[in-house]
């Protein structure tokens, strides 16, 4: 008999070996319990949990002849056919290669027909948002009131494609992605089972590299398996999996954690030969930097790390400090953003590095180590200030920074200037509740926040979408394709609030300059006065903070 992979294998078949999953578990076994089954359930999460396994498993416990409980016997006619796919009764329907308006009404038509074997007659529809519009609709009416034989089961990664006329006649279902500890187990015993010696330091490798992915983490097995001849070890599982290249990483970081500015040339320089990417560069200094925190703030070792990167984090951890890590996570971020819209990376990432390996002499940040020392001594803050007199300390009551637009949302800006050259006013004005979110292979992708759905929902109507696709790749070469995406929880601001906000500032700036004009002052004192409110007058706006206003223009 060929070689079974261990996905299919090791697939679920019963509740109780859905890992990771206890809400939809419990509840689904207490509604077969109950006999409150319903005409439509849909299943929503990431790749690879377990949203087709328990579609399965919940078509055998709704047929199945001798159940185990809430549990399908998986023994009994109906249980075998279900499993192996051959039932007739119980349909698996690829939303993606069958996403059209006449696949649904064939859909429609064979509801129609009574079960041959099963009690209820089940579809699954896995990866439902690739339906069409059109399909949509043809399936609304069929999935608000089906025959009482009839189960649809619908199954998502991406469950804000799906219309809310379609979500509001189902029963959902979230699932998410398995915990490090619990995957790690499930992984454990599957080695066990099968008779597989294994590193627990090379599981932990998989399991992390899966990111909560049942299926990833399986298929990883099989594959190192396969290379090492039947073992998974720590070295082999690095190479498979690209950690190879992250050692260079972990001398990058730490010439920036001990400042070693004189090694960032050479290390830089060996990180473009092998051709490593600058984004996965800049990602891994960030993972690099959450870690390190981790270490510093419970001083205790990551069970998600092996031992030798909890040996690296803890040398690093005596040579850095809470204070410093913030800041250079604000570093490695501008960074990251600044790699995506900028095609000379390695200058970009260059310059990066130097200023992270800078920080200390760059910005004064209470707590920080200096560079190669094991602890910094506490200094008084008076002898500290004569050690750095180029160093002004601005009094606690002073009003903050101005706040800047950044180049994405000047790239924006500019988008949205070229749509109002184009005599589309309100396309660009719907536009200036978003951000950019990168420039990736010619691809702008365009977010906005769940806040802004009203503003989502008109710019992705397809009149628009193809407007946007139309007018940016001829006004701009670079980009090819124009993509937007609603973010659920995104804390990013849009060009709009963030104009608000300057405008905002500008108001104050102005009236705290007119509450200490010397004029003013006069006055109030000749005419024993008080300032009862100031009202900024709009005045022209300028290309430039430096550009002398035209006089004809005041």
């Amino acid at each position: 008999m060929s070689y079974i992979a261990l996905a299919r294998k090791l697939r679920p078949q019963n509740f109780d070996e859905l890992s990771g999953q206890g809400f939809v578990v419990t509840t689904l076994k207490n509604s077969i319990e109950m006999g409150r089954i319903v005409h439509a359930y849909l299943f929503t999460g990431p790749r690879g949990v377990g949203k087709t396994s328990a579609a399965r498993i919940l078509a055998k416990a709704v047929n199945c002849l001798d159940p185990d409980g809430c549990n399908p016997c998986n023994k009994c006619e109906n249980c075998l056919e279900i499993t192996s796919g051959t039932s007739m009764d119980v349909a698996e329907i690829d939303g993606a290669s069958n996403r059209g308006i006449d696949e649904i009404r064939d859909l429609r038509e064979a509801v129609r027909f009574l079960p041959m074997k099963c009690k209820y007659k089940v579809y699954i529809i896995d990866e439902v948002h690739m339906l069409t519009e059109h399909a949509f609709n043809a399936l609304l009416k069929t999935l608000e009131e089906p025959p009482e034989y009839v189960i649809f089961i619908l199954a998502t990664t991406d469950p804000h494609r799906i219309p809310a006329t379609i979500i509001s006649r189902c029963q959902k279902y979230d699932f998410n992605k398995i915990p490090f500890d619990i995957m790690y187990k499930s992984l454990a015993n599957a080695l066990d089972s099968e008779g597989i010696t294994y590193e627990p330091d090379a599981l932990s490798l998989v399991v992390r590299n899966s990111d909560g992915c049942m299926r990833d983490s399986l298929s990883l097995l099989d594959q190192i398996i396969a290379f090492t001849g039947g073992s998974l070890d720590e070295q082999n599982t690095s190479f498979l999996l690209g950690y190879s290249d992250k050692s260079i990483m972990n001398r990058l970081f730490e010439a920036v954690i001990k400042e070693n500015t004189q090694d960032i040339p050479q290390i830089c320089a060996e990180l473009t030969a092998k051709g490593i990417n600058h984004t996965f560069a800049a990602e891994t200094l960030i993972e690099h930097t959450r870690n390190l925190m981790l270490r510093i703030i419970t001083k205790k070792d990551n069970p998600e790390l092996t031992s030798k990167e909890n040996e690296f984090y803890a040398s690093l951890a005596q040579a850095s400090s809470e204070q410093r890590l913030f800041a250079l996570f604000q570093v490695f971020q501008k960074l990251l953003n600044d790699i995506k819209f900028f095609s000379f990376s390695q200058y970009v990432f260059e310059f990066g590095m130097y200023k992270a390996a800078s920080l200390s002499g760059l910005i004064s940040t209470t707590g920080m180590v200096p560079a190669g020392s094991a602890k910094a001594p506490s200094v008084p803050l008076q002898s500290a200030a004569a050690s750095a007199p180029t160093m002004i300390q601005k009094p606690q009551a002073e009003v903050s920074a101005k706040p800047t637009l950044n180049s994405t949302d000047i790239q924006l800006q500019n988008i949205m200037n070229a749509l109002e050259e184009q005599k589309q006013p309100l396309v660009a004005s719907n536009l200036s509740h978003g951000y950019i979110i990168q420039l990736a292979g010619g691809v702008l992708s365009i977010g906005f926040s769940t806040d802004k759905k009203f503003h989502y929902d008109y710019i992705v109507r397809k009149q628009n979408i193809d407007l946007l696709n139309t007018i940016i790749p001829q006004a701009f070469p670079n980009i090819k394709e124009v993509a937007v995406t609603l973010e659920q929880d995104s804390k990013k601001k849009s060009i709009i609030e963030k104009k608000e906000r300057i405008e905002t500032f500008h108001d104050m700036q102005i009236k705290k300059e007119a509450e200490q004009d010397s004029i003013v002052k006069l006055l109030l004192n000749e005419f024993d006065g008080k300032l009862r409110d100031i009202d900024v007058l709009a005045r022209p706006s300028f290309d430039s903070e430096d550009e002398e206003p035209d006089p004809d223009d005041i």
